[in-house]
């Protein structure tokens, strides 16, 4: 311990000073890992952080730690942050700013490192070289035909049959495109029936308060699964029993688990429902204004997004390219 202390301290010019030895026995762990000198940092950083900083420090490190939490020194490299920055928006779903904060707070804490003298400038300096995060907007993933279809109709082993109602749930997202704490505050009095087409949904958004309007008729299976879960107290002014409802990140977790089942390697997640739902009516020919009033957008604009890059404008742009003779 004294020697790698006495050691960083002549690599950077320092005295041995009471303080610092202090420092130095106050530490139990590994001096090693860089992940338990993120956390020494956290503890007692080199200089004054505002308290909206150091939650973003401790959100850093806590998503790092998810990813790797036995990184040491050697460890730092490019290849390693670039893995990182696929595992924060991938696994994580963070955006490109949020990204890139995160990032900034990995430069300063290497930055301390090196000071240190766990690490030389040289190495520091290869880091980050070719590590470039892209701000801007989140990639809008959505689940294709073939793998709502292989979801829909999934059959559960008796040991994980409790995953069906999460399966169910995420399938009323499609059909919806709600999120799912829209669907726990589906009220009796929002379900509608159109005499000519049938059931629809004439609903606020919790998030915005906005008015979504769903043709649930687009759907079959819709109608049959709001009578699977409804509520079925008379004096309940929700559609859908609310004990059928968990919290978020408990549900989240067993979308994965719903994957696994299936086989998949993609990620399933709450908003991919609502994302899959506006790709589908924007591949069959949905008007753009539609769509926003659907999702219940309070500005068009904010539907634009869904419009940007989706299959229907590759089908319809391509209709006329053919690579039949050239045998590929």
């Amino acid at each position: 311990m004294f020697n790698d202390l006495v050691r960083r301290c002549f690599a950077n010019k320092k005295s041995v000073t009471f303080p610092l030895v202090l420092k130095e026995l106050q530490k139990t762990h590994n001096t090693n890992l860089f992940n338990e000198y993120f956390t020494d940092i956290i503890k007692d950083t080199p200089e004054s952080l505002e308290l909206a900083t150091l939650k973003r420090y401790r959100s850093c490190q806590a998503i790092l730690n998810r990813f790797n939490a036995s990184i040491t020194f050697n460890d730092l490299s490019e290849d390693l942050f670039l893995r990182f920055k696929k595992y924060c928006e991938n696994e994580g779903h963070l955006a490109g700013s949020t990204i890139n904060s995160y990032f900034n707070v990995l430069k300063k804490v290497i930055n301390w490192a090196r000071k240190d003298g766990h690490i030389t400038k040289a190495h520091q300096e290869s880091i980050f070289e070719d590590v470039h995060i892209k701000i801007g907007k989140p990639k809008k993933d959505h689940l294709e035909i073939e793998e709502i279809q292989a979801l829909k109709n999934f059959k559960f082993s008796e040991k994980a049959k409790s995953l069906e109602r999460d399966r169910d749930l995420f399938m009323l997202q499609i059909y919806t495109g709600f999120y799912y704490n829209d669907l726990k505050e589906l009220l009796k009095a929002d379900l509608k029936k159109d005499p000519q087409h049938g059931y629809y949904l004439n609903a606020s958004r919790s998030k915005n308060g906005n008015l979504a309007i769903v043709p649930l008729w687009k759907f079959p299976n819709a109608i049959d699964l709001i009578r699977k879960y409804e509520c079925k107290n008379s004096k309940d002014k929700f559609l859908l029993d609310r004990k059928y409802f968990m919290y978020n990140q408990v549900y989240n977790r067993r979308l994965k688990l719903i994957a696994e089942q299936l086989g998949w390697e993609r990620n399933m997640y709450n908003k991919l429902a609502r994302n899959t739902n506006s790709q589908l009516y924007i591949r069959f020919g949905a008007e753009r204004p539609i769509v926003s009033k659907m999702m219940g957008h309070e500005r068009e604009e904010t539907t634009n997004s869904y419009y940007e890059v989706n299959i229907r404008d590759v089908i319809e742009g391509t209709r006329n390219v053919n690579f039949d003779n050239l045998q590929l």
